[in-house]
């Protein structure tokens, strides 16, 4: 099982050599000793099996670079053998949480939500990793101190943070210019939003629109675009949503899907497209979409084309910048962290794989390959990062971001309002409606838990 692992790392290993100048660049920031925790321990040299790590990355361009990661790791790590399995988002943990609750079948790793991974220690579906990592001394620093904050339930760490994100505006450059906007200016605000949509729509004869400028809901949720508003989603442990900032956050949205023939229209227009390369900014359909910075690595490895006004085409050139805003910049950042499922078989070993893939090989290696943004701060100024044009200003836009609130007493609180936006987009309910009925119900379930 190994051979093809070995051939795939001297492949990489050969590719990085013909495009650096120099070997010492392939070496990523902040790679010293203790840094995650990648040296060989004693534990590290003993530690020997099987290691099944379940994910969700199966588009073409991530599946080879989780490969690529556990090729570093298995090279590293002469004794344990290291199997990846792909598992639909989604599905991925329903299954395990089944698994654990049978007793059986779980992986010895997970990709986990880590948003997710206090509610998940809560329910004692994954492991407390807080002995391993006093035990190596691990550098817990190192990391981006919301990531780590993340992983944490009642003080223990229940995960080790892998990649975040940060969502960006992307734009298609030769659509803005076709319609004589600026392609290096992007829109800044949500009036310019509006303006740059209002140039780039285009509809049929009968109504119905062959192009959509924008939509702010593909890509990102309310959230994103409330905390422009200056909404804050939690305010002194409590969660906040009837609140004047997230409403009017509601009605400019309910704008938005009016704008385009209403919410039915829009499902039928987005489920036209397909996956990368046929989504709807690949395919010219939307020529400025919010996305999580990883998507770049999509668009590098299918190179679309972009469609001129004259019916000739030619490679599409994009553009990155920050969230169009109202009140100020903000941004929030999700991401995963790598976990051991109560039960697994092999957690001794698990736990090296896990320190070797979320250290700074392997994270270097993952965020090279996908624009991943690396929980290691020090891997902000990787050399092969930092090469990327685009590399920059993800940083820069990274300074507006911010990481999730766990509230005990609710851990699932959102799924109030999500079962409830679409209520706002097709008119049975008002945002007004909206926002009060869903703090109640979290309301309550909070003094409910609180008793």
């Amino acid at each position: 099982m190994k051979i093809w692992r070995h051939l795939l790392t001297l492949f990489v290993l050969v590719s990085l050599l013909l495009t650096a100048c120099d070997t010492s660049t392939l070496s990523p920031a902040g790679a010293t000793p203790g840094t995650g925790s990648t040296g060989a321990s004693e534990e590290a040299n003993m530690a020997s099996g099987n290691v099944e790590i379940w994910h969700f990355w199966g588009s073409p361009a991530r599946r080879t670079a989780i490969r690529r990661v556990v090729a570093i790791c298995e090279d590293q790590l002469p004794g344990i053998d290291i199997t990846e399995t792909f598992k639909p988002w989604g599905d991925i943990w329903t299954a395990n949480i089944a698994a654990v609750a049978a007793g059986s079948g779980m992986p010895d790793i997970i990709v986990e939500d880590r948003p997710l991974l206090p509610q998940r220690a809560r329910d004692q579906i994954v492991m407390d990793l807080q002995p391993y990592i006093d035990r190596d001394n691990f550098n817990t620093t190192d990391y981006w101190p919301f990531t780590w904050q993340e992983t944490l339930y009642e003080g223990d760490s229940y995960g080790i943070p892998f990649e975040t994100d940060v969502r960006v505006l992307i734009w298609n450059k030769q659509a803005l210019a076709d319609v004589g906007l600026d392609p290096e200016q992007p829109p800044t605000t949500w009036d310019e939003l509006e303006t740059y949509a209002d140039a780039l729509d285009v509809q049929n004869e009968d109504g119905s629109y062959a192009r959509v400028g924008f939509f702010p809901l593909w890509n990102a949720g309310v959230e994103f675009w409330a905390r422009t508003n200056g909404w804050q989603q939690v305010v002194d442990g409590e969660p906040n949503y009837n609140d004047p900032a997230f409403i009017e956050t509601l009605q400019w949205i309910k704008d938005w899907v009016d704008r385009y023939g209403g919410w039915q229209e829009l499902q039928n227009f987005k489920a036209s497209y397909g996956s990368p390369p046929n989504d709807i900014f690949m395919s010219g359909a939307v020529p400025m979409v919010v996305d999580v910075a990883g998507y770049l690595s999509q668009l590098n490895f299918y190179r679309p084309q972009a469609q001129l006004a004259d019916g000739s085409s030619t490679a599409m050139e994009w553009g990155i910048s920050y969230i169009p805003y109202r009140e100020e910049r903000a941004n929030w950042s999700g991401g995963f962290a790598l976990a051991i499922p109560q039960g697994a078989e092999n957690p001794d070993a698990a736990w090296e794989v896990i320190k070797c893939m979320a250290g700074p090989e392997g994270q270097a290696s993952w965020s090279r390959d996908t624009l991943a943004i690396p929980t290691l701060q020090t891997l902000a100024d990787d050399p092969v990062l930092t090469a990327d044009p685009y590399w920059e200003e993800i940083m820069n836009v990274m300074q507006d971001s911010q990481g999730s609130t766990y509230v005990p007493e609710y851990p699932n609180f959102t799924q109030e309002v999500n079962t409830r936006y679409e209520q706002v987009w097709t008119g049975e309910l008002t945002p007004e409606q909206m926002a009060e009925q869903a703090q109640q119900a979290i309301d309550d379930v909070m003094a409910q838990n609180q008793q």
